[in-house]
């Protein structure tokens, strides 16, 4: 083999041509191998980047085709619910149909009787009267224009107001603010004829009706027997120099809960002495109006929230207008119609 190796080389050099064609040869196959594996890398890349597009076009072509049916399948449910729906509803519409009727039917037949509970609700509880003139809230008198127009007013701030508000003329106003039993004497009025006192102003006016509220002022400085016996002295006074007028004596107005100035249980018991004081009179001509029944709230027997002036004691331009008609009420059935009528005034 060695000797075979030996005459090769021999040969092959001793010609020149030949190891020449080899060289040729050689480099010839590296060239065309260095092109072939370059031609087949840029074919597989380019192939790898087309391949990853057609996956993502295949990817979203899955998606649309996906998306359309799950439309189609959403379609179809919605046309299959509106078909249930419509079922339903018809169903509902029968269903109720026999309601109707079952009701129908319920009603023609006689009413159950159902058993008395054990333990049946406690009766409601009433309310304490504070006066029986309060039902003549909410009626008007048919003689309302006739007193209204002889009214003359005795009294103090409150009583100011049924000539503030415009029930009275200035002429029939003897009530001035702060005025009280105590202190009546350092009040003057003038209702036509000069400065007078008040029992003298009211008889110069001549009035066959006279109207007396004093005493939100004397609630501090007096007892209940103390302000009712004062009171019925004052009513006697006018009574005496108008003896053919009726005097009808107010009781003291309610103040809202919680007031600065008082409280209405004590307001209560200085009305209640003084409806005894006047009761005790025995007088025809004088009477005795609950003015506190017309404008307290009956829950609460505190003045009424739609009575009230805003400072929870005065009261508002409304209910004076309450008062006066619950007032002119109670003196039709009193009499007192015929009894001004008589004096011709």
């Amino acid at each position: 083999m060695k000797k075979i190796i030996e005459e090769f080389f021999s040969h092959f050099f001793s010609n020149p041509v030949l190891p020449l064609l080899v060289i040729v040869c050689s480099i010839s196959a590296m060239a065309l191998t260095s092109d072939k594996d370059a031609t087949a890398e840029n074919e597989q890349i380019e192939y790898a980047r087309q391949k990853q597009l057609m996956q993502l076009a295949e990817a979203t072509a899955s998606s649309s085709s996906a998306a359309a049916t799950t439309q189609a399948s959403s379609s179809a449910e919605t046309t299959e619910k509106l078909t249930v729906a419509s079922e339903t509803q018809t169903v509902t519409t029968t269903t109720t149909t026999a309601a109707a009727e079952t009701t129908t039917a319920a009603e023609t037949t006689e009413p159950v009787t159902e058993a008395p509970a054990e333990n049946p609700p406690a009766p409601p509880v009433e309310q304490p009267q504070v006066s029986d003139y309060s039902v003549f809230m909410g009626a008007e008198s048919p003689n309302g224009a006739f007193y209204q127009d002889k009214l003359v007013i005795i009294g103090d701030s409150i009583a100011s107001g049924f000539c503030a508000y415009g029930y009275i003329p200035g002429n029939h106003n003897v009530a001035k603010e702060s005025l009280a039993l105590w202190n009546m004497n350092n009040y003057t009025f003038d209702v036509g004829g000069g400065a007078m006192s008040a029992v003298d102003a009211a008889a110069y006016t001549g009035s066959p009706l006279i109207f007396i509220s004093i005493g939100m002022n004397d609630i501090l400085g007096m007892s209940p027997d103390d302000y009712g016996a004062r009171m019925c002295a004052l009513a006697q006074q006018v009574a005496s120099v108008l003896p053919d007028s009726t005097i009808v004596v107010g009781s003291i107005t309610p103040v809202s809960d919680g007031n600065y100035y008082t409280d209405n249980a004590t307001i209560r018991s200085f009305n209640s002495a003084l409806e005894n004081a006047i009761n005790s009179a025995g007088s025809p001509q004088i009477l005795f109006f609950s003015t506190y029944s017309v404008l307290c709230d009956p829950n609460t027997l505190a003045l009424s929230y739609d009575a009230a002036g805003g400072d929870g004691l005065h009261l508002n331009g409304s209910s004076y207008g309450w008062v006066l008609n619950a007032l002119f009420n109670y003196l039709d059935t009193a009499g007192a119609y015929e009894r001004i009528q008589a004096t011709g005034r």
